[in-house]
């Protein structure tokens, strides 16, 4: 073989190696104060990252069987109970046309602590893929019926469960008339092993999933991260610096949404240096308005 040719194989297995080791770095075990144990991608009191592929299965809980017609690589997402029925305005369930959502998803990835302890290291931290989310009305009501591809872990299909109903709620649409997919086109080998996992996309697939139910598009220039939780509030998540050259990665990014109050001078003067604009948002309604240019309302 040549020169040149061994110097491209050798590069193109160091990739390879790369991108098996760090599918599952940048996750975090913290203890909680009740004793039970909450899986993040950020750390903090309490918190010890995971290093090591097998603890990391051993973390999971079983996936629940899931609806008809599972594609061989889909993975039903986490059963998500359905909201209390509470009193006020009936809940929609106007058919829709399939919808499908484009969004991009930010992680924080670094190599294991074994080979950080060798000198090891890697220049940029932060990457981005892109997450489909397909949208289809269930006309039997017995939904929601929720899925993803092999590249989402337990934890990310916990948070796009979480984000399905979120968006229900924010939208007054009924869950049980939602059908949605979650999957990552692969264009390129070096995404072609990723595995996403951790709840800090659950802002941005409650925006892609609402804007699905509200007929409104998608700003193809900003990057969001923060968790959601069933009383659309944005939360707290790690890695922001990092993340912030993860949505420089692709051309075209002006802005990052982030949880109100993690932003500080090194994630703002990043942001500058990478032409980033950084916007802090605290609650569903103002990331959606920023994302999508619409105000947050019911569904029709």
């Amino acid at each position: 073989m040549e020169p040149r040719r061994l110097c491209a194989a050798a590069g193109l297995i160091a990739v390879l190696l790369l991108i098996g080791e760090n599918g599952w770095a940048g996750l975090w075990k913290c203890a909680q104060p009740d004793g039970s144990v909450l899986f993040s991608d950020g750390g903090g009191p309490g918190c010890r990252e995971i290093n090591a592929l097998p603890e990391l299965q051993s973390a999971r809980s079983r996936s629940a069987p899931g609806p008809a017609g599972l594609r061989p690589d889909e993975e039903a997402a986490s059963v998500v109970p359905l909201p209390t029925k509470q009193a006020g305005p009936p809940l929609s369930s106007r058919p829709f046309g399939p919808t499908v959502r484009v969004v991009p998803s930010l992680s924080y990835r670094d190599l294991p602590a074994g080979m950080r302890a060798k000198g090891w290291s890697i220049p940029n931290k932060g990457d981005i893929t892109m997450a489909q989310i397909d949208v289809t009305y269930l006309p039997a009501g017995n939904g929601p019926q929720l899925s993803t591809d092999h590249h989402f872990m337990a934890e990310a299909r916990d948070a796009f469960g979480a984000a399905v109903l979120a968006a229900a709620r924010a939208t007054q649409y009924d869950p049980r008339f939602l059908s949605v997919r979650l999957t990552m086109p692969v264009g390129s080998i070096l995404h072609a092993g990723v595995r996403v996992d951790g709840p800090s996309a659950g802002v941005a697939w409650t925006v892609a999933v609402t804007s699905a139910l509200l007929g409104d598009s998608l700003r193809q220039d900003v990057c969001l991260s923060g968790t959601m939780d069933s009383n659309l509030r944005v939360g707290w998540v790690g890695g922001l610096e990092h993340k912030i050259e993860g949505c420089h990665l692709l051309p075209g990014f002006r802005e990052m949404l982030l949880p109100a109050g993690q932003s500080t001078f090194a994630i703002t003067d990043k942001g500058m240096a990478r032409s980033i604009k950084v916007t802090e948002v605290a609650t569903f309604a103002e990331a959606y308005e920023i994302t999508t240019g619409q105000s947050l309302r019911p569904a029709p």
